[in-house]
């Protein structure tokens, strides 16, 4: 058990299903710190008071910039809220009243056109990096659902394929490629290249060159129990560094921005193949509804996270009835 406090451990369990793995994270960074001032203080988990509260916000504030501070004591909000529900006590943050200015730092959105992507996907190193880009680019699934995608739900002739849906309760959806893109896993499956991996036998379509260091723990829990894990796929990790080598040897030009703590980070992430296949999609007169079950979006409000339409008040209009 990662944390003493058993209340903090059924919060994380009651909300690992339902939130994304990055909202878990930070529950647990913040509760961590949380926990350990508890401690350090001998305070009540239920009983802490306003004042006591206080005091830990004052720490955040001394030990993290203003914006990470605030998400933390959202974070321990949050938690209360849970651990308070039978109760008529006020949330202890709410009594702190902690003034932080929450805002985040405005992070650009780039995509990318057509050319790009087709030389994004031809820069990369190897024919399974070749393969994995073109899949993402040309159906806008996430690199958790390329990482953990099955050979058993692929279709080369049909050109499609079944994925499992992450991040969201959208459930199982199917999605279509390119021509390019089947030449390209067709290559990479059936002429060799696959089989110099790690464990070519395995059901996933991008398979590591050796065993999944991210699912040991969970290897070695299902031996326990009798059952055997697949864990040969590429991690996420390893997606991220197809991309980036790839995105090197191009000829797109490398954008950095600053965070609000001052990092620096570049706007080319593995996310701007998807949000640039939302923006053709919408670009080429394709609606939003059907957009919406093709990269599984639980809600219609995401859209506004990957789609610049302010370009043609037409195109909004476009589904209606122009009176």
């Amino acid at each position: 058990m990662e944390f003493k406090h058993r209340e903090i451990e059924q919060f994380l369990d009651r909300n690992k299903g339902s939130k994304a793995k990055s909202t878990i994270q930070n529950y647990q960074s913040a509760l961590r710190r949380f926990e350990a001032f508890i401690d350090e203080y001998n305070i009540d988990i239920e009983g802490i008071s306003g004042r006591d509260m206080d005091l830990f916000v004052g720490r955040l504030e001394d030990e993290l910039t203003e914006a990470t501070a605030a998400q933390y004591v959202g974070s321990i909000s949050v938690f209360y809220d849970w651990l308070l529900m039978d109760s008529d006590e006020k949330n202890p943050v709410e009594r702190a009243d902690p003034d932080l200015n929450s805002s985040k730092t405005e992070h650009k959105k780039p995509t990318l056109e057509t050319d790009q992507l087709r030389d994004l996907v031809d820069s990369a190193e190897t024919v399974r990096g070749k393969a994995l880009l073109s899949l993402m680019a040309s159906t806008g699934m996430r690199l958790a659902e390329a990482c953990n995608a099955k050979l058993s739900r692929l279709d080369l002739e049909e050109r499609e394929i079944e994925i499992e849906t992450v991040k969201t309760d959208f459930g199982d959806r199917t999605v279509y490629f390119d021509r390019k893109t089947r030449r390209l896993l067709d290559t990479y499956i059936n002429q060799g290249y696959r089989a110099k991996y790690h464990a070519p036998d395995s059901d996933y379509i991008f398979i590591a060159s050796n065993t999944n260091q991210y699912k040991i723990e969970e290897r070695e829990e299902a031996e326990e129990n009798g059952v055997k894990v697949d864990n040969s796929n590429i991690s996420t990790d390893i997606g991220r560094r197809i991309f980036l080598r790839a995105l090197k040897n191009s000829s797109i030009e490398e954008e950095y921005e600053t965070y609000s703590d001052g990092r620096k980070r570049s706007v080319h992430t593995t996310h701007i193949l998807r949000r640039s296949f939302c923006q053709n999609w919408i670009d080429n007169d394709g609606d939003i509804m059907s957009l919406r079950n093709i990269v599984g979006w639980e809600n219609l409000e995401t859209a506004k996270n990957y789609i610049d339409d302010t370009a043609s008040i037409d195109k909004r209009d476009r589904y209606g009835i122009t009176l």
